[in-house]
């Protein structure tokens, strides 16, 4: 995903973003794949450095992959099967009922939700898919760990948080869905074997510490801290996101 207008920080992060990001499971698209009525085109939007669109090329003939940051487009690796494109998402420059799917991955909380449910409803054919994906805080780490994760995520890093992180927070809930929708299915999750090196890229990419004052220096007190509870003798440790998120066939 990428920031809207004014949410510079993933701009500034583009290289980072396509390397510390976690890459979505292979049976996410294939769930996808199985919801859409045909595998002619999809549209990945918001796609920032391809995370769910090369997912997606294994499984539609087509990818569109748009995004408004040229630095992230830059970043995304090429695909024979992947157009991507720098466009918005409220204003996609695609034909009218010309795409089997729209998926949105860890995005639809950056987007005029009103605006682009109409262009949604006008590049999509009838019966086409609708699917949000986004994912819960990160889990399965010992007792100690996942105790320091969910304070920082929850506690010390709540005041940088921007407000659209609120929509996460709630499933995406709490936005207008252009149709009737279902939740995405609990058992979809990404499964990690992380270093601390590999953790700590990760939080380095979440836009509080974009916003947070003298990040450098909270980026290396959070090292120290990581360095005290990681165990001893465990070069990785095994983690995971819930997948959440909301989905639907569109008239």
């Amino acid at each position: 995903m990428s920031s809207g207008p004014g949410h510079g920080w993933f701009d500034a992060v583009a290289t980072s973003y396509q390397h510390c990001r976690p890459r979505y499971p292979d049976q996410l698209f294939r769930w996808l794949a199985d919801q859409a009525p045909h595998h002619h085109c999809c549209w990945d939007v918001a796609c920032g450095s391809g995370q769910a669109s090369l997912g997606l090329a294994q499984w539609f003939d087509r990818v569109e992959a748009t995004d408004l940051s040229p630095a992230q487009i830059a970043a995304a690796p090429a695909h024979p099967r992947i157009h991507y494109r720098v466009a918005a998402a409220e204003q996609s420059g695609l034909m009218d009922a010309s795409l089997d799917a729209v998926v949105v991955a860890a995005a639809i909380h950056w987007l005029k939700v009103p605006h682009f449910n109409l262009e949604v409803q006008r590049v999509l054919r009838p019966g086409g898919l609708l699917a949000w994906v986004g994912y819960d805080p990160l889990q399965g780490a010992p007792p100690a760990l996942q105790t320091w994760l969910d304070q920082l995520y929850h506690q010390r890093l709540n005041r940088w948080w921007p407000p659209e992180r609120a929509h996460v927070d709630q499933r995406y809930s709490d936005l207008p869905f252009p149709g009737s929708s279902e939740p995405i299915p609990s058992q979809l999750r990404i499964e990690l074997q992380w270093s601390m090196d590999q953790l700590l890229g990760f939080i380095s990419t979440w836009s509080a510490l974009r916003r947070a004052d003298q990040a450098p220096a909270l980026m290396t007190a959070l090292r120290n801290e990581l360095e005290a509870l990681w165990p001893e003798r465990e070069t990785d440790l095994h983690f995971h996101l819930p997948l959440m998120g909301r989905w639907g066939l569109l008239p």
